[in-house]
């Protein structure tokens, strides 16, 4: 082919990837795509929360083949068809205001519109260089976040006292963060990292095990030889003195206590372990044998966005990690998990490598912070966006009454279990989270959270909490099973909280005839 011939061929070409980009067709898709939202969003105060599906019903009404041809742009209203008869029937709708289960996964129009901006942008943030907005607003963000929250000067960048923040996916991968951070910072003080042990409460996320399993201090969620999980008082809140006794226990043994994990608002029932009480006693040990101090405060640590919650935060000063998911409780949509440090150069110690295509005068001048040393991929989305939409949509103000509505309404269902005498509460009103149990045998409460979701009007789970011996002390893990209302979607009203209650009411009328 001449040269001329090749030249034609580059001009006339269009890339397949532009397909759709033309103003007009991705203005009408769109538009399409709004009309579809409205409609789904619209649907979610009648429909139930979930359908009846069976493993495999919806693999089955997918081809078993990809399509040779793609689709011409009048076919996009066979994709909306496909998501509303395809998707949205096996779906758990966590954007009902009558999900209640587990803990809420946020949704605000600005966090919607963020994520919509930077899947348009699609840039990758991994290093300054490569896109300096990404970084630039993302450490920006985690420093408003700080002050909004209450947080020590050190874990701001603009205090510039060595701390900072990054946007994680998840508490789990800050937490695999911490502990690798925590564990280099161990080797590089001279201790072999096969004596290294964890330690957290048995109410505690699953994340620090599966952080424990990754990093090589655990074979498997049963293996506790390096991982202690330190048990709790009457509040389920872990106990300090047990937890001191197990890092000096491991000490005179030859050990090397890598790091500590307190969860300020547990998954099972928003406990809040003794974080100051913690961080004063492991202040007392040399400084050679103090184990790192994270806090995880994924859920319950939004709050602290109102003065009179910051009571969750309450001995943070102590911790050398932090995280919070606004992707929880924020009206930022998932993911997004807010991880600080008290000391950056710990945690990008632990994660650098710096093969000769990432090289740059930027990255080399030490001026600017790379985000691909905070976290284990490389390559990073511009989560910040919709963080950076949501706060200034909203505003500090917004914020606020935002949890405090969802307090209030956890409130009303606090004054039900205990107005009703069946019911009795399993532990006190944390925050937006009521846990409660039908009094009489476990398999009670049980069968009420099943009858309570087979009817898929409301959507509640369940945990299990210790069984305390005469000294108040937990003896076991026991099968007393406690249902969880947590109030946290995003447009939850009165009038739903109502009718959980009345499904509650209905389901406890058939369990206890």
């Amino acid at each position: 082919m001449s040269d001329k011939a090749t030249n034609a061929h580059k001009d006339e070409f269009a890339p397949p990837a532009l397909r759709g980009f033309e103003p007009a067709e991705f203005t009408k898709t769109i538009d399409s795509l709004t009309q579809w939202a409205m409609r789904y969003m619209d649907s979610l105060q009648d429909r139930d929360v979930s359908q009846a599906i069976e493993p495999g019903q919806i693999g089955a009404m997918l081809p078993d083949e990809p399509p040779r041809e793609g689709m011409e742009a009048q076919q996009w209203d066979q994709v909306i068809e496909d998501i509303e008869q395809i998707v949205e029937p096996g779906l758990m709708h966590w954007q009902s205001p009558r999900f209640f289960a587990y803990f809420p996964c946020s949704s605000s129009m600005p966090g919607v519109m963020g994520e919509f901006v930077a899947s348009v942008l699609n840039v990758n943030g991994m290093l300054w260089s490569t896109s300096p907005s990404v970084t630039e607003i993302e450490m920006k963000m985690m420093d408003w976040c700080a002050q909004m929250f209450g947080l020590p000067d050190v874990f701001r960048f603009d205090c510039d006292l060595g701390g900072g923040g990054c946007i994680q996916g998840t508490a789990s991968e800050a937490a695999v963060a911490a502990l690798v951070a925590a564990r280099k910072k161990k080797v590089k003080s001279g201790r072999d990292r096969s004596t290294m042990t964890v330690y957290t409460s048995t109410q505690a996320h699953s994340s620090i095990l599966k952080a424990a399993m990754i990093t090589g201090l655990a074979d498997d969620p049963e293996d506790q030889s390096r991982v202690r999980l330190i048990g709790v008082d009457k509040h389920l809140r872990m106990d300090a003195d047990a937890l001191m006794q197990a890092i000096r226990e491991d000490i005179a043994a030859g050990l090397t206590p890598c790091l500590v994990s307190t969860t300020q608002g547990t998954t099972s029932t928003g406990a809040f372990d003794p974080l100051k009480a913690i961080g004063e006693e492991l202040a007392k040990l040399p400084e050679a044998d103090r184990p790192w101090l994270h806090v995880d405060a994924a859920w319950a640590g939004a709050a602290a966005v109102c003065e009179e919650n910051r009571f969750v935060l309450d001995g943070v000063e102590a911790a050398d990690s932090l995280c919070i998911n606004p992707h929880k409780w924020l009206l930022t949509n998932f993911d997004c998990d807010l991880f600080w440090v008290r000391d950056r150069k710990a945690l990008t110690d632990s994660m650098s490598i710096t093969p000769a295509y990432l090289r740059n005068a930027e990255s080399e001048s030490g001026a600017v912070i790379d985000y691909r040393d905070w976290h284990v991929p490389l390559g990073r989305r511009m989560r910040a966006l919709k963080l950076w939409f949501v706060i200034r949509y909203f505003g500090i103000d917004g914020l606020k009454e935002h949890i405090r509505h969802h307090i209030e309404l956890a409130k009303v269902v606090e004054a039900f279990v205990h107005a009703e005498p069946r019911l009795s509460m399993a532990t006190d009103r944390s925050l937006g989270l009521v846990c409660f149990r039908v009094i009489g045998e476990s398999e009670l409460t049980e069968r009420l959270i099943e009858r309570v979701n087979d009817r898929r009007r409301v959507m509640i789970s369940h945990t299990v909490v210790p069984i305390m011996d005469e000294g108040n002390r937990p003896e076991s893990i026991f099968d007393r099973w406690v249902a969880r209302v947590a109030v946290g979607a995003s447009g939850v009203r009165r009038k739903d909280i109502d009718e959980l209650i009345v499904e509650i009411s209905a389901a406890l009328d058939e369990v206890i005839q």
